[in-house]
């Protein structure tokens, strides 16, 4: 996990450098730290202003919107692809090169059944994507995956979200965090991903009606020889 600190430890640096304007970073697998603005991509080789870096060929890309592809990648005028696969630069969430082995599950999130423990085991700074579809009912009514207006009570799962919320949390002791229809991000701590849908643990009345939650989760480039790109937007 030393990378994984490091890495973010030169994002943080070099945006305070750079007076609070975010830069690209790319980290290599030997440890060295290149920013400036992504120019292109060949395979095996990634340019930026602040220099060039070999990477290798083959590697996976996270979207911003919980979409993952791998294959073999580049990049020319603000366009990444793989294979048929592409995306738009800004869309980025992160490159990872080399070692990017990657876990997809649909899981059935019962609104009446309490905390659901996925099995899907992470650790701390692993890629998370979960997407979610469906509608529930709550002591305030009907719910999509993003929750109501109305915010939830102390008596809530997780009394920080919004009433009908999906929320998960790492761990049986992990901190409740209000994910919505779409998040990606990293899991702040090592244990099993446990979903919900956020509702009074004895509401007045019995809640009902099933998400469905599409999870993906990845490696974040922790592992020998892997290459990690951090777009600005990160």
């Amino acid at each position: 996990m030393v990378k994984i600190y490091f890495i973010l430890m030169a994002i943080l640096v070099f945006t305070v450098a750079c007076g609070n304007e975010p830069v690209d970073v790319l980290v290599a697998a030997d440890g060295t730290v290149t920013t400036g603005k992504l120019l292109s991509i060949d395979p095996g080789r990634a340019f930026l202003s602040g220099g060039t870096v070999d990477v290798p060929a083959s590697g996976r890309v996270w979207c911003l919107d919980g979409r993952t592809f791998a294959g073999e990648i580049t990049a020319s005028g603000g366009t990444v692809r793989s294979g048929s696969s592409s995306v738009q630069q800004d869309s980025v969430f992160l490159i990872i090169w080399g070692d990017s082995h990657i876990i997809q599950e649909t899981h059935a999130i019962d609104a009446a059944l309490g905390w659901h423990d996925t099995g899907i085991a992470l650790q701390q700074g692993e890629i998370l994507a979960l997407h979610t579809t469906g509608t529930v009912v709550t002591e305030t009514g009907t719910s999509t995956p993003d929750g109501q207006d109305k915010f939830s009570s102390s008596v809530s799962l997780a009394p920080g979200a919004t009433s009908g919320q999906l929320v998960f949390k790492i761990g049986d002791h992990g901190q409740p965090v209000a994910a919505g229809s779409e998040w990606i991000g990293e899991s702040q701590g090592d244990g099993n991903l446990i979903i919900a849908v956020n509702v009074p643990l004895e509401g007045s009345i019995e809640p009902r009606g099933v998400y469905t939650v599409t999870v993906k989760a990845g490696t974040f480039g922790s592992r020998p020889g892997t290459v990690v790109f951090c777009p600005a937007t990160r």
